[in-house]
């Protein structure tokens, strides 16, 4: 039988998982259900949360350049970062490899980093903005994908890392 356990928002389910009462249930400005919110207040929502995912994800990958520079996956026995992400969070080692590889990107390109860590960019547009800016063309870098999509940074960087290659 299972055990019922009561969570500090005073919900309870049969597991102890915490269950949340309401949208992001951090910060959240709606403090509603989201099936009793309006299109436009769900729209709103989304995009405001997705902003603040990136804003964790910035986060999220300064601390994984601290954690590497630092060695911290020397104690675990790991022969990497990415091994240690891959043991430890799950991820795959293509994934755990990018992240350490924009992780480590971001300490060189303050613009990209600032905006990344406002949440004016995702994840997606700094991947692929990693691979090829530096301190001469993440201005332009920047400027761009703040305008397009996620799909025409990834696709517009590759060319311009080829036609960089050939100069």
């Amino acid at each position: 039988m299972a055990t019922t356990t009561t969570l500090q928002s005073g919900e309870t389910n049969a597991t102890g998982i915490a269950q949340p009462d309401s949208i992001g249930n951090r910060g959240n400005p709606f403090h509603k259900s989201p099936d009793v919110l309006s299109i436009d207040a769900l729209d709103e929502e989304i995009v405001s949360l997705n902003a603040r995912m990136a804003a964790d994800e910035y986060t999220f990958l300064i601390l994984i350049r601290e954690f590497d520079e630092r060695g911290g996956w020397l104690r675990s026995g790991s022969r990497d970062c990415v091994h240690w992400l891959h043991w430890r969070l799950d991820l795959c080692p293509t994934t755990a490899r990018e992240k350490v590889r924009v992780a480590h990107a971001l300490k060189s390109l303050p613009e990209i980093s600032n905006a990344f860590r406002r949440g004016a960019l995702s994840y997606s547009k700094v991947r692929a903005l990693t691979r090829v800016a530096n301190r001469e063309n993440e201005t332009d870098l920047v400027a761009f994908a703040l305008t397009v999509s996620a799909a025409l940074v990834e696709e517009r960087v590759p060319l311009r890392l080829r036609r960089d290659r050939h100069l």
